[in-house]
């Protein structure tokens, strides 16, 4: 935000392909830091958005933020995914500062 935006009150909107993308990282730095290995899905247009590693146990991952959510279509693509690699399928959802997590 540059100083006349400041001084004039107006912020850029941010997209939701960012917001998006944020929250992935957001995700993916919480992941590492309990000690996973995490690979991003190239261009994330997949059943899922991050696939995580620790001592043998996989998680194939959907990250939503906002007011988005995952749909049932995508909850069973993504539960198929999961079962098609050996993994668990979770849900985490960000919204402002707080994550939550669900198995699905």
């Amino acid at each position: 935000m540059g100083i006349f935006d400041e001084i004039l009150g107006k912020r850029k909107k941010r997209s939701s392909y960012s917001k998006g993308i944020s929250a992935e990282k957001r995700v993916k730095e919480r992941l590492e830091n309990k000690g996973y290995l995490v690979r991003q899905s190239p261009g994330s247009r997949g059943p899922y958005d991050l696939y995580a590693m620790k001592g043998g146990k996989k998680m194939l991952v959907q990250v939503k933020s906002g007011n988005a959510s995952l749909t049932s279509k995508g909850r069973r693509d993504l539960r198929a995914a999961a079962r098609k690699k050996g993994a668990t399928a979770v849900y985490m959802k960000v919204k402002g500062r707080k994550i939550r997590s669900r198995f699905v």
